[in-house]
């Protein structure tokens, strides 16, 4: 039970609950501080989850506040939590091996946000790690996602069609003090049957002089009735890998690599294992 003792008082000074709670389990000691934090609720059960002669005990307990609502489950492994978070919405919070998650909803229980904590010591101590917001969808009918990923220094920001489809993002990467250092921009197009026939990935840099594009990949593909014909990749401009299929779901088919200098190299794959390769020197052929 130390590590509920442990958590307890950081979760609730992060999360305000208006409802406060109080563990209480025979042979433990609450301490003063949390004590007074969580004086006005109880735990009302605790017993076995699972029992076995080659599995360790599971132990869990059923907190409630002080008008009897269940507000949180706890194991010897985990935590979950729901709560209102205010009149239009709900929380869910889940907890394990030090890190712990905030999922807000709406009235409509539409998830609106996910919050990614490494807990600390106190509440002030604890770091958000990641951070999820979904957009509603706007006037032509895109939504969008919203990340920012502090542990690894960038923010993204998705669009999607209604149906799930991405029509574009872009990634924005960041140094350790916060400054912009490079961003992604990557496009999509679809056919009438909704099947990918461009995306486009273009990278630049970015500095105290200015932005500079300094890649650009382009993957095309051409679709025969409900099968693929060939795919296409292009970087900076260039033609540099084009697939042609034989017989797509019986994976024939001949990939054509063009390397600077004019040296092509063919690929001939059937059930997909390659069995041939030819190399020669030239133009694009």
């Amino acid at each position: 039970m130390a590590s509920i003792r442990f958590f307890l008082p950081v979760l609730f000074l992060l999360l305000l609950q208006p409802s406060l709670l109080l563990a209480q389990n025979e042979g433990s000691v609450v301490d003063a501080a949390e004590e007074s934090l969580l004086e006005e609720g109880e735990a009302v059960q605790e017993g076995e989850l699972s029992k076995g002669e080659a599995e360790p005990e599971l132990v869990y307990q059923s907190f409630v506040d002080s008008v009897k609502k269940i507000r949180m489950l706890a194991t010897s492994e985990d935590y979950f939590m729901a709560r209102h978070a205010d009149a239009d919405g709900r929380q869910l919070i889940n907890y394990a091996d030090g890190k712990f998650q905030r999922r807000f909803y709406d009235k409509n229980l539409r998830l609106e946000k996910i919050e990614y904590w490494k807990q600390g010591g106190v509440a002030s101590k604890s770091e958000m790690e990641r951070l999820l917001v979904f957009n509603k969808a706007d006037r032509e009918g895109f939504y969008s996602i919203f990340e920012n990923n502090r542990t690894e220094k960038f923010e993204r920001r998705s669009f999607y069609f209604a149906d799930g489809r991405l029509k574009s993002e872009r990634k924005n990467y960041f140094d350790e003090e916060g400054k912009l250092l490079s961003f992604d921009v990557g496009t999509f197009k679809y056919d009438k049957s909704r099947r990918t026939i461009q995306e486009r990935l273009q990278k630049y840099n970015a500095n105290e002089y200015g932005i500079r594009l300094f890649s650009d990949e382009i993957r095309n593909s051409k679709y025969d009735g409900k099968l693929l014909q060939e795919t296409s990749y292009y970087k900076n401009g260039v033609l540099r890998v084009r697939t042609i299929y034989q017989d797509f779901d019986k994976g024939d088919y001949v990939r054509t690599t063009y390397f600077d200098g004019g040296i092509i190299v063919r690929d001939f794959y059937r059930d997909n294992v390659k069995i041939d390769t030819s190399m020669k020197g030239g133009g694009v052929q």
